[in-house]
């Protein structure tokens, strides 16, 4: 794909992850992720030297996703590139073996969790992203918070161009998968009602086509994880393991499970609605006769009763 620019410093290399892309003052680039694989970093380095004639000096990471890091070792063994990447997340880009560890609760993962998808090429990084602005070349770009849908992930504003990760994502996504991957609903919630604060002239997401507004899609990925926490409750008005409740909310939602992967991407994400609904007072948690199991709290808000957005 061409590299589309919406101003005169910011644009993309769209694809399956769009590459964000920043022109410094130098002459130089810095690309905002690297996409999934090899594959995909060789086609962008390939794109941007035949279209910008510029050298790739900076890799801005959002979040620990293989699908947003996977070239950074291909990125950075072509062009020495530095790469910048959020605290937290930073852990999984050198250790790449804790994403699909994580999924498979902590533990050693099976050969279904090693493929490309869930296991990226180690990258190195060279420095760890805590400030509010950060500069390029003579470029400033603002630093989003956008938690949840990784500990750390983080979207990037320069020249009112809004890079926003996965905070939100395209509709065609959310038909497929029916439910995100979340770590955190409560800062997920949190991080769609920033993005709408956001002043943007065009909004870059990690995936789908960019737009000039977001408020669309925060509407629409807002209004699934709602619906979500208003079901899970419900599902627990009799005593159920995470793992029946994790069934029976694949059910409600008609979510297609078509393989490991899929499975252990959804598995910890209807525990991150546990832990929000029991933060919430509106689930318990107990061990019973050597399981844990969930059941709705005694006075928790029935149904059709406003969901706090986290906001």
């Amino acid at each position: 794909m061409p590299v589309v620019m919406f101003s005169e410093v910011a644009g993309c290399v769209p694809g399956g992850v769009n590459v964000g892309i920043i022109l410094g003052g130098d002459g130089s680039v810095a690309v905002i992720d690297t996409g999934l694989n090899e594959s995909n970093a060789k086609k962008t380095l390939k794109t941007i030297a035949a279209e910008l004639n510029r050298p790739v000096t900076r890799i801005l990471t959002t979040h620990a996703h293989a699908d947003h890091f996977g070239g950074n070792a291909t990125v950075v063994k072509r062009t020495g590139a530095d790469v910048w990447a959020p605290p937290v997340d930073e852990a999984v880009l050198r250790y790449p073996i804790l994403q699909p560890s994580l999924l498979f609760a902590g533990a050693d993962p099976p050969p279904d969790l090693r493929g490309g998808f869930l296991l990226a090429d180690a990258s190195p990084v060279d420095h760890v992203i805590t400030e509010s602005r950060i500069e390029f070349e003579g470029v400033a770009i603002d630093v989003v918070p956008l938690y949840g849908h990784s500990p750390g992930q983080i979207g990037f504003l320069v020249d009112g161009i809004f890079f926003c990760a996965d905070v939100v994502l395209p509709e065609s996504v959310l038909a497929k998968y029916r439910i995100p991957y979340l770590y955190s609903v409560r800062d997920h919630l949190q991080a769609l009602d920033r993005a709408e604060t956001i002043e943007h002239r065009q909004v870059v997401p990690g995936h789908g086509a960019p737009s000039e507004n977001i408020l669309p899609a925060v509407a629409l990925n807002r209004a699934l994880v709602l619906d979500v926490l208003e079901k899970v409750p419900e599902l627990c008005r009799e005593p159920k393991t995470a793992e029946s409740v994790f069934h029976a909310v694949l059910e409600a939602f008609d979510a297609p499970i078509t393989d490991a992967p899929v499975y252990y991407l959804l598995h910890p994400t209807i525990h991150a609605f546990l832990s929000e609904l029991a933060t919430r007072g509106e689930v318990v948690g107990e061990v019973v006769d050597r399981r844990m199991v969930w059941r709705r709290a005694k006075g928790a808000r029935e149904a059709g009763q406003p969901v706090e957005t986290g906001g």
